[in-house]
């Protein structure tokens, strides 16, 4: 069972000239977890998912989603360019599970 500390959560529209750090960040902490995201997390398990996702050239702007799960020994870290897009156009499971998740998150 992974220990769970922090989640990090940034999402946006990059517009030409922005930064992802421009973009409005959400922090919630280990007690302040909801347990419907906590359980989306597992029951998903984002945890295996790290990496990048999407193509952040399709479209203006960009839309960005970035994920950060701080654990007790490891950081995950999910960056997925324009999801809407990318869920559309390819039948990936791994951007479902993602996307089940970043949902809950709103």
């Amino acid at each position: 069972m992974h220990s769970l500390q922090r989640i990090e959560y940034r999402r946006g529209m990059l517009e030409k000239g922005m930064q992802p750090a421009d973009l409005p960040i959400s922090v919630w902490h280990r007690a302040m977890l909801p347990k419907e995201v906590l359980q989306a997390i597992i029951e998903e398990d984002l945890f295996s998912l790290a990496g990048v996702y999407g193509d952040p050239q399709v479209g203006d702007p960009v839309e960005y989603d970035y994920l950060k799960l701080v654990l007790n020994d490891q950081t995950v870290e999910i960056t997925f360019y324009n999801r809407g897009i990318t869920l559309l156009f390819w039948d990936d499971e791994r951007f479902r599970r993602i996307h089940r998740v970043l949902c809950k998150l709103r």
